[in-house]
């Protein structure tokens, strides 16, 4: 997928508007019997015009019903939720959207020159445009010469991600909403998806971003919210969500038992797995420390670092110690999932 420029986005509406304002957005599921379930709980956040932002959080977060409620696919039980400061489901609004589903579904029988086409006419896009736009989007998701014309039925799971970024691009929207963009994609592909955000983020154009991938969640986005069981627990850029590293780490190797209890007396706590051991400080001063003890007791430096947080790492704490297994877990039957 080559990341190449489509046509500039156009200046609708004035930068102090922001593109999707939600304000104390609830959405209950009302289930026999009287029981309920809430699914997005007194959410509010803005996203403002040329920002990429970022949804994270496990399933049943609220993620797909909040993208939902942006689309008009369902309604809010309580809030307010605007989009270029007007209600979704409103004609100028719809027609100024790309969305990409979790799991998109096309007619099997249309070619991917067909589908873009049909896309293409049902959101207006002129005629003498859209020949043009569509060759430039089958070769910015690498198609043109192996899937322009081969019927959707025969594409492989990467092949059918790659059109619905196609179609969702296909009305030169303002605003992208892609939702596990990188689902079923190869390593390059990945790498080629985020190439193509950044892409349009150079040119302006506002992208709402949903990802169980984190780690290219935190390449990309400006911002990130993340989301647990309906609530928004952190929001914020990703470089105060993700702080700078106070701690260094020592990792040395060829230490006995008794060089070990050595440091140990020294006031250190080094974590030994096999013959490696690594021992971590907030002081540049006491690493240093640690490796002259370590070479006064016959053991080899292997490496010090200053080892930086990620995403995930603040995603797991944000959502709590006592979910962390089940969250875990649910990330990767879903990325297991995405990629058979």
């Amino acid at each position: 997928m080559v990341a190449t420029a489509s046509d500039p986005v156009a200046a609708h509406t004035a930068a102090v508007t922001p593109v999707v304002d939600i304000r104390n957005l609830s959405k209950t599921y009302k289930l026999v019997l009287g029981k309920e379930i809430q699914a997005v709980v007194d959410l509010s956040l803005e996203i403002k015009q040329g920002e990429t932002f970022a949804i994270v959080g496990p399933n049943g977060s609220g993620k797909t019903t909040t993208m939902k409620m942006l689309l008009s696919l369902l309604f809010p039980t309580e809030g307010e939720l605007l989009l270029f400061g007007r209600p979704p489901g409103h004609p100028e609004v719809q027609s100024r959207i790309g969305y990409l589903p979790e799991a998109p579904y096309f007619y099997e029988y249309l070619n991917g020159r067909e589908l873009l086409e049909y896309y293409g006419k049902l959101c207006g896009v002129p005629s003498s445009v859209l020949t043009k736009r569509i060759e430039d989007l089958l070769q910015m998701v690498d198609l043109l010469e192996r899937g322009a014309d081969m019927p959707v039925r025969f594409y492989s799971r990467g092949m059918r991600q790659r059109i619905g970024i196609a179609q969702a691009m296909i009305n030169n929207p303002d605003l992208l909403i892609l939702d596990e963009p990188t689902n079923g994609l190869d390593p390059i592909g990945t790498v080629q998806v985020r190439q193509f955000i950044l892409e349009q983020k150079k040119q302006g154009r506002t992208i709402l971003l949903c990802s169980h991938l984190l780690s290219e969640v935190e390449a990309v986005a400006d911002r990130v919210a993340i989301l647990h069981r309906g609530k928004v627990l952190a929001i914020g850029p990703v470089e105060e969500l993700v702080p700078e590293s106070h701690q260094w780490e020592l990792v040395a190797t060829g230490l006995s038992r008794e060089a070990i209890a050595t440091i140990k007396a020294a006031g250190f706590s080094p974590d030994v797995h096999g013959d490696v051991a690594t021992i971590t400080s907030e002081s540049q001063d006491d690493i240093y420390h640690a490796l002259g003890l370590v070479r006064d007791n016959g053991g080899q430096m292997v490496a010090i670092n200053r080892p930086q947080p990620t995403l995930e790492q603040q995603f797991l704490k944000a959502v709590g110690e006592d979910d962390l297994r089940r969250t875990v877990g649910s990330l990767q039957r879903s990325a297991q999932k995405k990629n058979k």
